[in-house]
């Protein structure tokens, strides 16, 4: 299970993440909002890339908000899949292993399950958008995480092979029995991956029942603040 607690961001005097708190018990919770609500800076701070200034992550029922990256136990798969370029697909698969996480049996059904025998001798520069989201994937699970976070892991290649990945990324999460976050800003994406989902707005969370609340939750929001500055503007002329 994941949970954080009361998480608050600020960049230059900018408050990003307004005491943010969820849990992610089982299977995959989206987080839907528009670039700039504080997606990528929750999951940062949730994977210990970045620190947050209050609050708590916690990884069944153990803080680990202290501890580095590689401690956690987290499966993490950025935006843009960042394979190191100097070696094969099936070091950049396995390569947890050197800091004692996953195993290379793992590693092994990772690959049969995401079609990725042929590539494993290929560099990332050899290999197309979609085999590389598959790599950046095979890479998270086969480190044997108790959670998996993914941020936006298919905005780099077309909406066709958008398609047909998103049900075999679904389908192999699921498999593992893991509590997965997924961030998109993508209607369509967050209903063929999500079981549950959550609305971002400008670093508050907004619990809802479905991708399409989550949709309207965004909407009505910034359609208010519009609203709301364009009377202020008013005001003040």
């Amino acid at each position: 299970m994941l949970e954080f607690v009361d998480i608050h961001k600020s960049f230059n005097s900018q408050e990003v993440l307004k005491g943010v708190s969820l849990k992610a018990e089982s299977g995959i919770k989206v987080i839907i909002g528009i670039n700039g609500s504080g997606k990528t800076t929750l999951l940062r701070i949730i994977a210990g890339i970045l620190k947050n200034e209050k609050g708590k992550v916690l990884i069944n029922k153990c803080d680990v908000t202290g501890l580095p990256p590689e401690e956690r136990g987290i499966g993490y798969v950025p935006q843009h899949p960042a394979l190191f370029n100097h070696l094969t697909s099936w070091d950049n698969i396995i390569y947890a292993i050197r800091n004692k996480r996953g195993s290379k049996k793992t590693g092994e059904q990772m690959v049969a399950m995401l079609g990725l025998q042929e590539i494993l001798g290929k560099k990332p520069k050899e290999l197309s958008g979609g085999y590389k989201s598959r790599v950046s994937l095979a890479r998270a699970l086969t480190s044997e995480p108790e959670v998996m976070l993914l941020d936006e892991p298919l905005s780099d290649i077309d909406a066709a092979t958008k398609e047909k990945l998103l049900p075999e990324f679904r389908h192999i999460i699921k498999n593992r029995k893991i509590p997965a976050v997924y961030v998109t800003h993508d209607l369509r994406e967050a209903e063929l991956i999500g079981d549950t989902f959550v609305a971002m707005v400008k670093g508050n969370i907004f619990e809802v029942d479905s991708a399409g609340e989550a949709f309207n939750v965004i909407k009505e929001n910034y359609l208010a603040q519009t609203l709301l500055t364009g009377v202020a503007a008013g005001v003040q002329a």
